[in-house]
């Protein structure tokens, strides 16, 4: 009793959750939790995500425990253990279509898109978690760039390949301009300026059906073929937009750590401070904005390339705010948090309609507001404040409670941990 008295469930609340998920998990069928109304349904599958979640925290609580010895060699490393996790990642990613039909709701077009949205979610990371600027606009040159594969092949008869070029770069012009009015706006009044811009996107397409195809869009059924690799197209595209995101995750990557993500950072933190030490704070935004445009406008013309297929119904204002929740249930403020926020876009909508189908919407939402509670800076944001946890010495219980506490001093820069002073000393809980 003295240790459940003492145990810190503050910090360590994975381990209970486990339990009780657990427990629910196992007496759904014998109590017969499914027959409540309206929330019976929801149960099971919600017990199956915190167990889930626990099993990711306690394993990554584990992983960093035993390798603390290593970590504690110096930064050498940690950098080399940094290199094996992003191998993995990319191991994952390259092996997938040999076991994607074992991956419930899976398939190789499914995963193509999905990697799409991780390019999308990746620049919203960058012009939003790390610069500050919210924006809801990011359909909208998603549809730029399906919409310059679409056009160049309806009137020019356009190779697909040059798509893929040209996209990004009118994608990005336009972004970097529209960010010389966004100067003047900020928080709730630059998302509203900007989802005006998504908004305006299907209208246009209508309007101008000489060049999209109206409402009927643009059909490329079968006439965007490699002559090389006729034989399995869609594993072709998806390695394709496979190697184009790494691309794109490397550069992300590179600016988020020069002077370019520092600069974004200190914006964000404090706009007429970052002035006053030189940074053209105007530059920089437009620039982020360029930059995040770029990226959607790539996505979106490969998405046009892999659905063969462009349509004013593909834009709505809708996709501009999934690539923003899928940022933020990633991890705003990371870069590797905008494959999770990928992967929940394309595969959680197919989840939720298989555990209610009049409500899936609704059970998104739930796992949306339950995420922003339990999980302020992401999936992404909670393995890393895991990770840090549990190398800092993990502690089940409260400073004090065995007649000694553990005093912490952690110093955080840009949310990555430099050094950790550990002093004993004693107190009572």
């Amino acid at each position: 009793m003295d240790f459940v008295r003492s145990f810190d469930y503050r910090r360590n609340w994975f381990f209970p959750l486990f339990v009780v998920a657990g427990l629910v998990w196992l007496l759904a069928e014998p109590a017969k939790l499914d027959a409540i109304p309206a929330v019976g349904d929801l149960i099971g599958p919600f017990a199956g995500m915190a167990a889930l979640l626990s099993i990711v925290a306690i394993g990554t609580v584990i992983v960093a425990t035993a390798l603390r010895p290593v970590l504690d060699r110096g930064p050498q490393a940690e950098r080399a253990l940094r290199w094996v996790g992003y191998g993995l990642i990319i191991a994952f990613f390259a092996f997938m279509p040999l076991y994607v039909e074992a991956i419930p709701h899976a398939s190789m077009l499914k995963m193509t898109v999905a990697i799409q949205f991780m390019m999308v979610i990746v620049g919203i990371n960058l012009l939003t978690g790390f610069g500050g600027q919210i924006s809801l606009g990011q359909g909208a040159f998603f549809a730029i760039g399906g919409y310059t594969l679409a056009i160049g092949f309806r009137e020019w008869d356009m190779p697909w390949g040059w798509s893929l070029i040209i996209a990004p770069l009118i994608a990005g012009a336009l972004g970097f301009l529209i960010g010389i009015p966004a100067l003047r706006f900020k928080g709730p009044y630059l998302a509203l300026a900007t989802l005006s811009l998504a908004v305006t996107v299907t209208p246009l397409a209508k309007k101008f059906e000489e060049f999209t195809g109206g409402v009927q869009g643009v059909v490329m059924f079968g006439k965007l073929g490699v002559p090389f690799w006729q034989d399995n197209l869609d594993r072709f595209f998806y390695y394709t937009t496979a190697l184009l995101a790494l691309l794109v995750f490397v550069l992300a990557a590179n600016l988020r750590r020069g002077r370019f993500g520092r600069a974004l950072i200190a914006i964000r933190d404090n706009e007429t401070a970052a002035s006053a030490m030189g940074v053209n704070v105007a530059l920089y935004k437009m620039t982020a904005f360029g930059i995040a445009g770029a990226f959607a406008g790539l996505a979106g013309a490969l998405n046009g390339v892999v659905i063969q297929f462009v349509s004013p119904d593909q834009y709505s204002p809708l996709l501009s705010i999934r690539f923003l929740v899928g940022a933020v249930i990633g991890g705003v403020a990371t870069i590797n948090g905008a494959i999770i926020g990928g992967l929940f876009q394309q595969f959680v909508p197919d989840v939720t309609v298989s555990i209610n189908k009049s409500a899936p919407d609704a059970i998104q939402a739930i796992i949306l507001i339950v995420v922003m509670y339990t999980m302020r800076h992401g999936v992404a944001g909670f393995l890393q404040e895991t990770w840090r946890y549990a190398r800092s010495g993990l502690r089940l219980r409260k400073p004090g409670a065995g007649g000694t506490a553990i005093v912490e001093t952690v110093v955080v820069v840009e949310q990555e941990e430099v050094v950790v002073v550990r002093q004993d000393g004693g107190g009572s809980g």
